[in-house]
């Protein structure tokens, strides 16, 4: 372990952290200041970080567009009517419906929180479990105004994955990691999670440089390699084990590991 202790602290210590920001989702809650506003940034623009860098980036630039400046006064006011006819486009698995749906999912849940934050809805013994009941209640928001009948379709299902049913659900890791973490670039708003719970946000280019330094042997993006790969860096930082996930993912990206 001292040898994979020794590879990320030399990276971590010389990554320009602000240069690979222009090429993350996060890029798009760092332009906020306001809680709520970071918070709803966040939790769009991670869910719809996959795929190409280039192609997420100018769909969230175009749904922002569309928000203004304060995005979770638009998503906390829109009408699925109205933004059904505004949004014109999609995004690779999900539909124009889809998406509508999933913000609609977002605002419903946020007006309904006691604490006027999706946080609420992040409740379980373990940091799996409070994904999952945040998956659960999501699914709980009617959608007729969206689809015309209260129907959950493999494009809005896709945008919240189970992980009691093995999904590594990175999007929601990387969205909690920003949430939760108050180092770096993350902005540390929530305190549901402590740091040391975070499960690494595991995708092709984590798990590339995972295998390549030796925190996994395994092959499979699955919320099993996720866990072994949070446990190994917890052992380097038991407090913070997702201190060297940005880095890992974009030295992969860079080709620094």
């Amino acid at each position: 372990m001292d040898k994979i202790r020794d590879t990320l602290e030399r990276l971590y210590h010389t990554f320009n952290f602000e240069t690979a920001i222009q090429k993350d989702p996060i890029r798009f809650p760092k332009r906020y200041r306001e809680p709520l506003d970071i918070e709803t940034a966040g939790i769009i623009s991670s869910s719809f970080a996959y795929g190409s860098i280039k192609c997420f980036c100018s769909f969230l630039e175009g749904l922002f567009n569309i928000m203004g400046s304060h995005p979770s006064e638009f998503i906390l006011n829109f009408k699925p009517s109205y933004l059904l006819k505004k949004l014109s486009i999609k995004y690779r698995f999900s539909n124009v419906d889809d998406i509508v749906a999933y913000l609609f999912i977002i605002q419903k849940l946020i007006q309904q929180s006691p604490s006027n934050s999706l946080e609420y809805y992040f409740h379980g013994e373990n940091t799996i479990l409070k994904i999952s009941n945040f998956v659960q209640w999501a699914f709980k928001v009617n959608l007729t105004s969206v689809y015309g009948k209260n129907t959950k379709t493999k494009g809005l299902i896709h945008l919240l994955p189970d992980p009691l049913k093995g999904s590594p659900c990175k999007r929601i890791n990387l969205f909690l990691r920003w949430m939760i973490r108050n180092h770096d670039i993350d902005f540390g708003l929530w305190k549901t999670i402590k740091p040391s719970e975070l499960i690494i946000p595991l995708d092709v280019h984590v798990l590339r440089v995972s295998k390549r330094i030796g925190l996994t042997k395994k092959s499979s993006q699955s919320m099993k390699t996720a866990l072994e790969i949070t446990e190994k860096l917890r052992k380097i930082n038991p407090s913070d084990p997702l201190k060297y996930d940005f880095v890992l993912c974009h030295g992969d990206i860079n080709r620094l590991i």
